[in-house]
């Protein structure tokens, strides 16, 4: 193995050791949750870095020199920008496992209707936008 590849694995191992992976939410749950999310904010999201500030040691106020203090505005500017990409021309791509679309309908046959269950057998791409 050569040594570009040992530390690339090295660094994967240490973001597996600090992010695990998610836990599954079951589907119920997700759906409950995305009709009480407000969607992204640059205003919301300004103001709890700003809240934070202080935490590294930043002044949020007037500087001590009496001078109007930029960072606040600097920070809105950021996210602003970092938002409106993200709305703008972020795209999700998602694949769905086998056996996770599920449907039932109404087929006909000689001896009268019957009833149609179908479902996904392979893995299904599908792509949406974040707001």
């Amino acid at each position: 193995m050569s040594w570009i590849n040992t530390i690339a694995q090295g660094i994967e191992n240490a973001f597996k050791a600090v992010r695990p992976a998610l836990l599954p939410i079951p589907p119920l749950l997700l759906l409950c949750e995305v009709f009480q999310r407000p969607g992204l904010s640059a205003i919301a999201t300004t103001g709890n870095i700003i809240k934070r500030m202080p935490e590294a040691g930043i002044e949020t106020g007037i500087n001590p020199c009496g001078a109007p203090n930029v960072n606040n505005k600097f920070i809105r500017i950021i996210c602003e920008e970092v938002i409106k990409e993200i709305k703008d021309n972020a795209k999700v791509t998602c694949v769905l496992q086998p056996g996770t679309i599920n449907s039932i309908g109404t087929g006909a046959s000689p001896s009268g209707p019957v009833v149609v269950r179908s479902y996904n057998t392979i893995p299904v791409n599908t792509m949406g936008i974040i707001q």
